[in-house]
Parts: structure tokens; sequence; C-alpha cells
């Protein structure tokens, strides 16, 4: 059985199949236009990306179709197929689904493909800026938040009394700071911007002054529907994906990975449009400490994977997999972990860290140092929880352990029972990587996964940022070519129209 291809409104919105020179049509539509030019699909890569540990892109492959008579140019060259939803089958059964993101034609055509949903993650995320707003100090992006955090909001009215804090309705305001000394003098509502957009707002009794800071702790975004703060891992992946960059996931999909992480509440911040909307998950994904694809059934699970007898395995054996190899380096092992957490988005520092060792692994590999920035973090109890599971995977030596057998249409991440002779690692663990060769119609799998007990870890440090010193009478402040005088009572707050 051959692979073909097919892509939505591929030919000036006709839906487009791709089959092989010899192959047949393997459907009989009218309204389908089915070309027999495709020469060949790549393997299908596959990866589970581990932020943190081994970062990885969206599944992806790419097609080369005879583009000889440039019958393919002719088709494409004025209405190329960019972003449409394209999928590949083996006879009726769907293999790969996911859109055109590049194509570069010559005598062969190469159609470059990303999967997992309607739209590539490496779009940058889709935050605006304050110019759509009548007016403007300096622009500014609009970000998103959830949870629990600190922020710097952004000038609303020209008397700088109203700042938009973030680019949607919250929960609530808990603590406005001035110059870094608590204010009761404001009142904050959720409204409308002059582009009709729900945003929320803060408003001060007394304006602003030049170079004074202002700084909010707030409670960010609400579930649509309930109005419950948004704060455990799958709710605001749900909510990245699905209501900030538009893509299908819905609330059901992260049904498994919302129960594994339950007890886990997060706080953060998405308030850069440079990066990808994937760079953004996998922020989201380190603080939490989980594994994601785009294409896993789920979308996310935690990191290193949680105990589950109950789920089904592919088994692996001699006779399934034959040419089963393993491998293991000392790249990547770690003794001693610091995870940097309760990120200050006013201050644009860490607030926290703690450092974690295993000193059994120290005496047997030297000190090997790792930080690990999880911004999204709030308490020592969570980031200590973070780092206990981060050091046990890392403090060790891990085989990847990789086979090819028959092709199957099995997913990234999931669950295989290895019981293999000339394997290291026996029992249960996740597929990292499941790879499609249709060419040679063979399925290359792989694990990852540590050897030996769990080592013993030790915190041994808890640390936290210094707090800005204020001081009370004159601060001088020399800044953009101007000099800014500052009178300040006894408890440090500035004396207004001093």
């Amino acid at each position: 059985m051959t692979p073909w291809l097919r892509i939505e409104g591929g030919a000036d919105g006709v839906p487009l199949n791709l089959v092989g020179a010899t192959g047949a049509a393997p459907v009989s539509a009218s309204d389908w236009l089915t070309l027999a030019l495709l020469a060949a699909i790549s393997t299908v890569q596959r990866p589970l990306s581990v932020p943190g540990i081994a970062s990885a892109p969206a599944s992806n492959l790419e097609a080369r179709l005879d583009n000889a008579s440039g019958q393919m140019t002719r088709l494409w060259g004025q209405r190329p197929p960019m972003r449409r939803p394209a999928t590949v089958y083996m006879g009726a059964a769907p293999i790969f689904a996911g859109i055109v993101t590049a194509i570069e034609a010559g005598p062969e055509l190469r159609l470059s493909l990303e999967a997992g949903m309607d739209r590539p993650l490496s779009d940058s995320l889709p935050l605006r800026t304050n110019a759509v707003w009548g007016g403007w100090r300096e622009v500014r992006v609009l970000p998103w938040g959830w949870g629990r955090i600190t922020v710097t909001p952004i000038q609303y009215s020209d008397d700088q009394r109203v700042f938009v804090l973030l680019d949607h309705p919250i929960e609530g305001v808990d603590e406005v700071k001035r110059d870094g000394v608590a204010t009761p003098a404001w009142a904050w509502y959720n409204g409308v911007d002059s582009t009709g957009r729900a945003v929320s707002f803060v408003e001060l009794a007394e304006p602003l002054a030049e170079g004074e800071r202002l700084a909010v702790t707030l409670r960010g975004r609400m579930h649509p529907a309930t109005g419950r703060r948004l704060q455990t891992p799958a709710e605001i992946l749900h909510d990245v994906l699905a209501n900030l960059a538009g893509a299908p996931v819905t609330w059901g999909e992260l049904d498994d990975y919302r129960t594994e992480t339950a007890e886990l509440v997060l706080g953060g911040l998405l308030d850069d449009n440079t990066i990808s909307v994937r760079a953004a998950v996998d922020q989201i994904m380190q603080s939490a400490g989980g594994a994601w694809a785009a294409a896993m059934p789920g979308v996310a699970i935690t990191w290193p994977p949680l105990p589950d007898a109950a789920a089904p395995a592919l088994r692996v054996d001699a006779l399934a997999a034959p040419d089963l190899q393993a491998a293991t380096s000392a790249t990547g092992i770690h003794t001693a972990l610091r995870v940097l957490y309760d990120y200050d988005h006013a201050a644009g520092r860490f607030a926290r860290a703690i450092q974690l060792e295993a000193p059994d692994a120290i005496k047997d590999y030297g000190r090997l140092e790792l930080e690990w920035p999880a911004p999204w973090l709030r308490t020592p109890r969570q980031a200590e929880a973070l780092g206990q599971r981060m050091l046990a995977w890392l403090a060790r030596p891990r085989w990847r352990v990789s086979w090819r057998q028959s092709l199957a249409d099995v997913a990234t991440g999931s669950w295989v029972e290895i019981d293999h002779p000339r394997s290291p690692v026996q029992g249960r663990h996740r597929l990292v990587g499941a790879e499609l060769d249709l060419d040679a119609a063979v399925l290359a799998c792989a694990i990852e996964a540590p050897v030996g007990a769990p080592p013993a870890i030790e915190t041994t440090r808890l640390s936290a940022a210094f707090d800005p010193l204020i001081q009370p009478g004159i601060t001088v402040e020399v800044a953009n070519g101007g000099i800014l005088f500052t009178a300040r009572n006894a408890p440090g707050q500035p004396l207004p129209g001093a």
C-alpha cells in the first residue's frame, strides 16, 4: 500500500489529491482533482518536546512532487496553497494531518508540512500592542496573564491616571505599589478599550509622576464559562493554544494532563509578540515539568512520566525489534540543580531560587550544575517538588533505546513495554520519538530512561532577590537626559506635589 496526499483547496479552492505515478486515484469524486505526480514522502518526524532537557520542533514531513513539465508551478504559481490543511493517507486511513508551511519549486517540487494544528506553531504569538489605541507614549505589547502575578501597567489616559493591566478581563487586583510603596488610592475594573476589546484597568486617585514606577499584583485570566481563575498547567495550556493562538484544541483533549497536574498552581505572563507559539508553550511546560507534542493524543504529559499500569502499551521484544540498539552519553548528566522561580514581571527578575544536590551522584560524576528557569512557579514547595523530580532524572546516566519495527501508527508519547534481552532498561516507558518511514514501511521508535535507583536529593539553599532599599528624604535619578528629584517621607512614600 502506497501513501498519497490530499491538500484542501490545493487547486484554486478544489481539493487536490496527489498520488504516485503508478497509483490509482484513491477516491472517485467529481469535485476532487487527482494528479499522479507524487514522487516520495519523507520520514514523518514526530518528536516529543521535553523543555529544559530536549526541546523539539513540531512533527513535520516533506513531500516531493514531479515538476519536470512545470505543471505544479503553473498550478500554484499565482496561488500557492500556503497554510492549507494537508493529510497523508495510507489507503483510506489518515496517518498525518497538518498544514502546508513551505514550497520549493524546481524540476522537483518540495512541499513542507507541519503537523498537529491548523496553523504553524512557529507563528509568533498574536499579541496586540498599544498602537491600536488612539495614542500612546511608547509602543508596548499588551500582555496576557494567568494566576497571581505582578505587572507594570500600560498608560491609557493622557493624565497618567488610567492604565491597562492586561489585554483581557481579570479576576481581581490585590495590591498597587508606587515606587515600591503600597498605596490604597486606586480602583480596578474590567471594561472595553477604544477598539471595543475587553481589557482590565487600574485607575489611580493621583496621577503618576514622571519617572515614578507603578507595579500591580493581580489575579489573571478566568474560565470564560465559569469565571474560575485559570491557574493549573492544563488550563493555561488550553487557553494559550485555543483562545490566544486559535488552534483547534478542545478542553477534553487535556483531561489526562489536567488530572496529573490538578494540584500545581502556576502564574505567568506572555508579553512578547516576537516569540513563537511553540516557544511560549515550552516556557510553560518547563515551569510545570512536562513534555508535549502538538500531534500527540492528549497534547501534554508530566515528565518524568507518571506510572500508569492500566494504559495500553506496545510490546517490544526480540521478535518485534531484532535491531534494537542502546546508547548513553556523559552529556546531560547534572548533579546539582538550581531552580529559579517566582518571576516578578514588574521588576524584570526572578524573586526566588532553590538549590538541590544529589550527594552520591556528585561523588560519582563530580559537581555538574544546571540552572532551571521556572518563571511560572510561585511557591517554594512547588519549586522544590519540580527540582526533586528533574534532578532524580538528570543525576543518572540515561539510555536512549531505539529500534525499527513494522509500520504501525503508534503516536509519540504512547506507552511501550520493553522486554528485550539487549535493552539495558526494561518495563513501561513513554515513546520520545515515533517516526514513520513510509518508503520502507517501518516505524522507528525511541525511548529514554535513566538507570539505577533514584539518588537521594538534598535541598541545600533557599534564596531571594534583594528588595530595593527606599530611603526617606530626597532621591535623585538621572535618565534620558533629565534629572528627577523625588521627596519622600519617613515610610519612603513620595510626597504629593513636592
